[in-house]
């Protein structure tokens, strides 16, 4: 099982609003193949205003066909185009991490 984490480090006073940018995607993101995805806030540990959105793939093949799949379906260019230039103003810089679940 392979998992992906993005970290979204939030405008001060923004993760709210990011929150709920990722809950506005996830209809989308499921209608392309992704799978229901889990949100994080921090509890007032290191940074603050960190927003995790994370999802389960069975392979990194899976995630590869999802990403590849959605990324040339015009509808969804045009979703995840509109979603994320309403992201891009609430947050500072956004990570990546690529896990494979062990146990």
């Amino acid at each position: 099982m392979i998992t992906q984490r993005r970290i979204f480090q939030a405008k001060i006073g923004e993760a709210g609003q990011v929150v709920q940018k990722m809950k506005e995607f996830q209809p989308a993101f499921e209608k392309f193949g992704g799978s229901t995805t889990r949100v994080y806030t921090d509890f007032f540990s290191g940074n603050t205003d960190r927003v995790v959105w994370e999802f389960d793939a069975a392979s990194l093949g899976e995630l590869e066909r999802v990403f590849l799949e959605a990324g040339q379906d015009p509808d969804y260019q045009k979703a995840f185009e509109s979603w994320y230039e309403g992201l891009k103003p609430l947050i500072e810089v956004a990570t990546v991490e690529i896990w494979n679940r062990e146990i």
